[in-house]
């Protein structure tokens, strides 16, 4: 033990005979100290309290070492006088001194003195002595804690040496400290030494001034001899229990000098607990598993030295608890032959091989071990993952191995504390070693206690936070289809979401990652349509994996509160949508114009998280998203985007290989015409090119609000452009995409003035006839948009249609309206008869038999009454054109057709024989004429259609 602070018994003996060298009687106080009894320890409290007091009351506790003498001379008849003569002593160190303190110290001195000197009872003389020890103790705690922790100098080593000194003289006299008293000395004693930095850093500051590595060695001797002295107030396992807990903090530092330090005060500690003759083991540790696997854990340590110390300390606990396991050994020290045991059972420390060392502790300890003892050890090692030392999850992974393999059954009891500590354990373990470490050891649990597990589980409260962001990250991975069948991991995601959300208490931290998880799911739908799952030949709805996930988006939009946007998406046959592959960015958008619509409370969020998501990911992911992002561009919000965001972001968009991405920008940039600030208009050729060879339905979508985009044209190219591409889509397949093409077409039409010149005359000519066959198809809904267009042609050409054009009543039915409709064309518009003419051929071979029959009649008429202006190689090609329908699967179009290809017939003949002139001049006349040869029989008229009738038969059959 160092000199300047002795040890527990050469350094009290030296100061009992420094004060009874300096009392009035000196032979008689030296015998009252030597012969002991209450009256002899009061005496002595008496005496040592006030030269402590005073000594630790200084800034420079070693300078008042040297002024000790000056003050004990006096100090017996005037204490003031004492205090005077160390201020003078002192001289220029006056400012260092603090007065409070003194004055707490002077008091002190008074009051023990004449405790010391009282005759009353004894009851009241200790309570009053008691007070003033607690007193003393609380101001040199208050003082050490003041202490600078950064440093360390002569002075504050000085000053915690004196004051741990003190505590320890202090605990010799009864009543001992107990609970917050005794508490704050170990708790500030403790951090005041081990926050200290390093003694290489200490030294590096303090230069070649003084020697660091000597006073703090003297410091942490003083520490060790107060906590010692505390213990032998109450020398039992929970008194060394309560003293070790209080150093686990630091055995689980970072920093390496204070794992050291924690380390080697705990050995010390146990050491004293095992060759203490007063240490009584009757009693057990109450938490014995804490205590194994703290030190067990510091064998792994990194550091060789720490993982050496606490392989002692664990000799030491052998030791205590191998006394305990005998019955006649229930107190005394620890013979020399039972201080070696403990290094043959538990082994050597081997550095390089710490697991190995680990290991025998866990099994040897074992024997000592109860259940709920074990269950602490466990624990431990769970808890100790949050480091994120190799080392340390090394050391924890074989104390949980050797638990779960040798002692699982020992534990059977304690499986539902075990496994609510885990849990919540988990989200404080980042690091993935860690974590597979602690499922490892979960998983061996659940293998020998199922029942017991999945029971405590059931009751852990759900650690929503965490458990939503390893879902979310699952869910943001791409599904594999490889023969790992890994792609069913993200599938189990969303299943596991779904029962998440049924939980009432969810709904908050579902708010916080509501924007991510939504569209995670939604991409997530993307990816797993077309895929089943593995070796399943059921076919139920709910079996397939974009189903399951849709149902994970339903449950969502419910939980959010998005009852009218989940209606109105399931009206719309949305969710369908989404399950398909071809109309998936349909129901992506359409489930967005619900949410915008509604107004939904977090549309904002998810706006700004499309920023960047637009930037990442494969084509189905930037699908999904510009699809959405698309719709959101209605938001108020979204006009504060800036341009880089917004039209830049579209613009670059128009070129992407993706048609649908293509129609999806040019629909976005649309939205955006009437934005302050934005020059769209500009862009419409580049718009209408990005749609050339698009699917029609995504073209008619794309330009769905395409008369934003006339408000402020001035130039006739950009309406053409778009009249042109809708013109296109007159005659699709698809009754939506024509009908919305004409709508369309016709509400470009209504928007503009002949005046303006924004449409050209021949881009309206060009529409006249595919509208008015179109009028004939028999659907009310597009009869009613191709009149409408027909009119706002007419109004822009100043024309006046003849009112069978828009009666509704089909030519089939009604052929005098056909000859209305042909007359006033070829009376009214000859200029423009002949386009008429060809444009009405092409639609002799179009897919609908509506459309064949109403363009047959059509030019059957047309042409009676342009006989004069027909030529015989154009009659010659439309009678061969309508001969090609004599042989069509519909009957009715067989029969206008031959009635059509009689008319033509007719005027062809006619033309051939100059019979056309003198027939309309007076038709009395053509008697003068040389008469034409009578037509084959077979080209008769009423030959001719039951000819057409046979064979339209004859295929029918077929």
């Amino acid at each position: 033990m160092n000199p300047v602070h002795g040890g527990e018994g050469s350094g009290t003996a030296l100061r009992l005979q420094e004060h009874t060298s300096m009392t009035q009687d000196g032979e008689e106080g030296t015998k009252s100290l030597v012969t002991g009894g209450e009256a002899s320890a009061d005496v002595l409290m008496t005496q040592l309290c006030p030269l402590r007091l005073e000594e630790v009351v200084t800034k420079n506790a070693l300078y008042m070492m040297a002024c000790r003498s000056t003050a004990q001379a006096t100090s017996e008849e005037n204490p003031s006088e004492a205090c005077g003569t160390i201020r003078q002593d002192v001289g220029e160190k006056e400012d260092k001194v603090q007065p409070a303190l003194e004055m707490v110290a002077l008091n002190d001195w008074k009051k023990l003195k004449e405790l010391g000197k009282d005759v009353s009872g004894p009851g009241q003389k200790t309570n009053s002595f008691h007070s003033q020890k607690l007193m003393v103790v609380k101001q040199i705690v208050k003082h050490i804690k003041s202490l600078p922790q950064d440093s360390l100098d002569s002075h504050s080593s000085a000053v915690r040496c004196q004051g741990m000194q003190l505590i320890t003289d202090c605990s010799k006299a009864k009543p001992p400290l107990e609970g917050k008293e005794k508490l704050d000395v170990v708790i500030v004693c403790v951090a005041s030494i081990f926050a200290l930095p390093s003694i290489e850093a200490l030294q590096r500051q303090e230069g070649h001034k003084v020697n660091v590595k000597d006073l703090y060695n003297q410091t942490v001797d003083a520490l060790e001899v107060m906590l010692r002295a505390l213990l032998s107030e109450k020398p039992n396992p929970a008194e060394l229990q309560n003293f070790l807990d209080h150093l686990a903090p630091w055995m689980t530092s970072e920093k390496a000098h204070e794992r050291a330090r924690a380390v080697i005060t705990s050995v010390c500690l146990l050491q004293a607990a095992a060759e203490s003759p007063q240490f009584c083991m009757s009693h057990k540790f109450p938490r014995l598993g804490l205590l194994i696997g703290r030190l067990a854990l510091r064998v792994g340590d990194p550091e060789k030295e720490i993982g050496r110390q606490a392989m002692e300390g664990l000799y030491f606990l052998y030791s205590l608890m191998w006394c305990q396991k005998e019955p006649e050994r229930k107190m005394g020290s620890v013979t020399a032959v039972l201080h070696q045991m403990p290094q043959k059972i538990l082994g050597i420390y081997k550095p390089t091989r710490t697991c190995e060392n680990i290991s025998e502790i866990v099994k040897r300890f074992g024997q000592f071990l109860s259940p709920d003892q074990m269950a602490d050890l466990l624990l431990t090692a769970v808890e100790s993952l949050k480091e994120a030392s190799e080392s340390t999850i090394e050391a924890s992974k074989t104390i949980l191995n050797v638990i779960l393999e040798k002692y699982k059954q020992k534990i059977q009891m304690e499986v539902p504390k075990i496994v609510d500590r885990i849990h919540s354990q988990l989200r404080a373990i980042h690091h993935s070693h860690a974590r597979q470490v602690v499922m490892m050891a979960l998983c061996l649990l659940a293998h020998a206690f199922l029942e017991e597990v999945s029971t405590a589980l059931l009751k852990c409260p759900l650690p929503l936070d965490r458990l939503l962001d390893v879902l979310l990250k699952e869910l943001q991975e791409r599904p594999s289809t490889s023969e790992d069948r890994a792609f069913i991991i993200p599938l189990a995601a969303a299943s596991a979401l779904c029962e998440v959300l049924s939980v009432s208490m969810c709904t908050q931290a579902v708010t916080r990652f509501y924007p991510r998880l939504l569209m995670a799911l939604l991409v997530q739908v993307h990816y797993t349509i077309g895929l089943s799952l593995p070796d399943s030949g059921v076919s139920r709805k709910e079996l397939i994996p974009a189903c399951c996930v849709v149902k994970t988006v339903k449950t969502l939009l419910l939980k959010m509160g998005c009852h009218y946007e989940f209606t109105a998406v399931e009206k719309e046959g949305g969710w369908e949508l989404l399950t398909s592959s071809e109309e998936h960015h349909r129901g992506v958008g359409l489930l967005a114009r619900a949410m915008v619509h509604y107004s939904c409370c977090q549309l904002w969020r998810i706006l700004y998280l499309l920023v960047p998501f637009l930037e990442r990911g494969d084509k189905q992911h930037k699908l999904t998203a510009m699809a959405f992002f698309v719709e959101l561009l209605h938001m108020p919000q979204a006009k504060r985007l800036p341009e880089k965001y917004s039209v830049l972001r579209l613009l670059k968009g128009l070129t992407d290989p993706d048609p649908v991405i293509r129609a999806l920008c040019v629909k976005g940039l649309i939205t955006m015409a009437d934005w302050p600030g934005k020059e769209i208009k500009v862009l419409v050729p580049a718009m209408i090119n990005s749609l050339c060879g698009v699917d029609g339905r995504l073209v008619v979508e794309a330009l769905a609000d395409v008369k934003k985009i006339l408000r402020g044209l001035d130039v006739a190219s950009y309406v053409g452009c778009i009249t042109s591409l809708l013109r296109l889509l007159f005659d699709d397949e698809r009754v939506s995409v024509r009908s919305a093409a004409i709508s369309l077409f016709g509400k470009m039409v209504k928007k503009v003035k002949k005046t303006q010149g924004l449409m050209k005359e021949e881009d309206v000519l060009d529409s006249l006839i595919p509208l008015l066959l179109h009028l004939q198809e028999g659907n009310p809904d597009l009869a009613e948009k191709c009149k409408n267009a027909l009119d706002e042609c007419s109004r822009v050409l100043e024309w006046r249609l003849p009112k069978q054009v828009g009666n509704g009543k089909a030519w089939h039915n009604h052929q005098e309206d056909v000859d209305e409709i042909c007359q006033y064309l070829v009376k009214k518009h000859q200029e423009n008869v002949q386009k008429f003419l060809f444009q009405s051929q092409c639609y002799l071979s179009s897919t609908q038999p509506s459309l064949r029959r109403a363009a047959a009649m059509f030019i059957g008429f047309l042409v009676m009454h342009m006989d004069s202006m027909m030529r015989m190689k154009d009659l010659d090609i439309i009678s061969n054109a309508l001969a090609g329908l004599l042989h069509d699967p519909e009957a009715s179009v067989c029969i206008f057709a031959a009635q059509a290809h009689d008319r033509v017939l007719a005027i062809y003949w006619k033309l051939k024989y100059g019979l056309v002139e003198q027939h309309k001049v007076n038709s009395d006349s053509a008697e003068k004429h040389k008469s034409p040869p009578n037509p084959p029989a077979t080209e008769g008229t009423s030959s001719r259609l039951c000819n057409a009738l046979n064979l339209w038969k004859l295929a029918a059959k077929h």
